[in-house]
């Protein structure tokens, strides 16, 4: 496989990984940050992490704020 093909491969793969980030933010938008907390603390998949991360950033959280209540509720 030529280095083309595998850069062109990759760059599908990162496409498609942000594809489905952007599609957890958009299905999740009309959660509450509580539930939004919720859901972050119980699962274990990545790319859901990473969207609903970001659709609390977007409503305002900062990620050491994300990462201290997600910390304070785990105990």
């Amino acid at each position: 496989m030529s280095f083309l093909q595998r850069f062109m491969q990759s760059n599908q793969q990162h496409n498609v990984h942000l594809n489905h980030v952007a599609c957890i933010e958009n299905d999740y938008s009309s959660k509450s940050c509580e539930r939004l907390f919720q859901i972050l603390s119980s699962t274990q998949d990545p790319e859901l992490v990473t969207g609903l991360k970001n659709l609390l950033v977007s409503r305002g959280y900062s990620r050491k704020e994300i990462q201290d209540l997600l910390q304070q509720k785990a105990h």
